[in-house]
């Protein structure tokens, strides 16, 4: 009865997760929590938890598509989208991305924030001896350390945002100073 119970609950958390969220669902999610928390039901307790996290991270998805810049001249852009892991899907996290292009090059802007694998990369971005022997070339992204890697016709930049955002554009090397131009106009106030 009580694996019914649980499969019940999740399927009815994950139909509920493809819903938008409002304040008024999160604290309902809090509260539930905190009544199953006390009544010692801990599997209910967490699960609420979860389901409350995970609207919040959907919440902060959605605002996290409007750091994107438009899209330069001569240049389309597809619409911004974002995703969301819970805790269980690699430590949890909010991606967000977002492709321009145009008839010879394409450029992607890759987000990813709030996710416990963000540290290594971190790790990595600090010690210049690792990122000379991975290819990369120190630059800096709006007054913050990047890498940049060029292989073959392809281009990459990667940094780390003052909020703890990993940012990675991509693209065709004929399509640098373009690459260069979006990673400046990220609007990182807003993460």
């Amino acid at each position: 009865m009580k694996t019914l119970h649980k499969t019940l609950l999740i399927s009815g958390l994950t139909a509920l997760l493809s819903m938008p969220a409002s304040a008024d669902d999160i604290d309902e999610a809090i509260t539930t929590a905190t009544k199953h928390y006390k009544a010692g039901e801990l599997s209910q307790a967490i699960a609420q938890l979860d389901y409350a996290s995970t609207l919040i991270r959907q919440e902060k998805g959605e605002q996290v598509k409007k750091v994107f810049p438009a899209p330069p001249s001569g240049w389309k852009a597809d619409e911004a989208s974002s995703d969301v892991a819970g805790a269980a899907m690699f430590g949890g996290g909010i991606n967000a991305s977002r492709a321009y292009y145009n008839d010879n090059s394409r450029i992607e802007i890759q987000l990813m924030m709030d996710s416990p694998m963000l540290q290594a990369f971190s790790m990595m971005l600090s010690n210049p001896s690792m990122i000379a022997m991975s290819g990369g070339k120190l630059t800096k992204i709006q007054g913050i350390q990047a890498v940049q890697k060029i292989d073959g016709d392809s281009v990459e930049i990667q940094f780390v945002t003052p909020s703890g955002a990993m940012v990675t554009l991509s693209g065709d090397k004929a399509a640098q100073s373009t690459l260069l131009e979006l990673a400046n106009a990220i609007d990182l106030k807003k993460l």
